[in-house]
């Protein structure tokens, strides 16, 4: 009579092997950031001179132990009192500093540089407030991606350009040291938004006045 074989029967039990190629694919993912986190280079100085100039300095700063504003609380001060709202589109703050935008239908007429009597005296209210503080200031230029082609302007580079200068010379006019100051100009590739309607192209047409973080 022959004898049944005995059979084991793993009949119920989750095989687990599979856990051990997810343990080493985990490790090395945990070793591949570690060696990205490892290579990059972070500038703590840089990044804590910015945080100090949106917090009131450093702790050695002479505006932690006196309780004076720093120049951005002062500038942020000095936009919520002053009566140039109406003509500012936006207002951001990020690394760079804190970037004021005026629309272009604000400064000037459609396709010029020269500023309007409005511009001027919209510019005139913003210099009183730069006064206060001693930051360093970039006029940006801006425009939509309609492109513009005439005598003075062959692109939309050169108008960009030609509206940064203008208000740039205005500010200098109205008393802004001249080394304080920068020019920039980036036509239509630096957009807020979509150019997808007239509405959202206004808002791409402007100037930004960047005050820059203290020490930069």
């Amino acid at each position: 009579m022959a004898v049944a074989e005995e059979v084991e029967c793993n009949c119920g039990e989750e095989r687990v092997e599979w856990i051990y190629t997810y343990g080493d694919m985990v490790t090395l993912l945990l070793c591949f950031f570690i060696l990205l986190w490892s290579m990059s280079e972070i500038n703590l100085e840089k990044f804590k001179a910015v945080a100090a100039s949106f917090r009131g300095g450093p702790p050695a700063s002479p505006h932690m132990f006196t309780g004076a504003p720093s120049p951005m609380n002062t500038l942020e001060n000095a936009m919520k009192k002053s009566d140039i709202s109406a003509e500012v589109s936006d207002i951001t703050i990020d690394d760079r500093g804190i970037a004021v935008s005026f629309s272009d239908s604000a400064m000037f007429e459609a396709g010029s540089a020269e500023p309007t009597k409005k511009g001027r005296e919209t510019i005139e209210k913003f210099v009183r407030i730069l006064y206060a503080i001693p930051n360093r200031i970039i006029v940006e230029g801006h425009t939509d991606n309609t492109p513009i082609k005439s005598d003075l302007f062959p692109s939309n580079w050169e108008l960009s350009a030609a509206r940064a200068g203008s208000i740039t010379r205005l500010m200098e006019e109205f008393g802004i040291d001249s080394k304080r100051m920068e020019i920039a100009a980036y036509g239509s590739t630096r957009p807020k938004v979509a150019n997808d309607s007239p509405v959202l192209k206004a808002l791409n047409r402007r100037i930004d006045i960047l005050i820059k973080p203290e020490g930069f």
